[in-house]
């Protein structure tokens, strides 16, 4: 169950019409697994996932490769 504090939060965003625009393309792209992704709707999607996990990503060790093939 919710707390008290956790179901105003999600009354408080349900206000914002940007999160609601949000979750709709959050919604469609994840039942159009099929059909195949533009470059802006996939960038959109991952703009809009970025925003609900807003933690920026742990740093990573920069590899430094001896042998690079291409």
């Amino acid at each position: 169950m919710l707390t008290d504090e956790e179901k105003q939060e999600l009354k408080e965003l349900a206000g914002s019409a940007a999160i609601r625009e949000e979750f709709r393309l959050l919604r469609r792209n994840s039942m159009a697994l099929q059909r195949r992704v533009d470059v802006d709707t996939f960038i959109s999607f991952l703009t809009a996932m970025a925003r609900l996990n807003p933690k920026p990503a742990a740093p990573r060790a920069f590899v430094s490769y001896k042998q690079v093939k291409l």
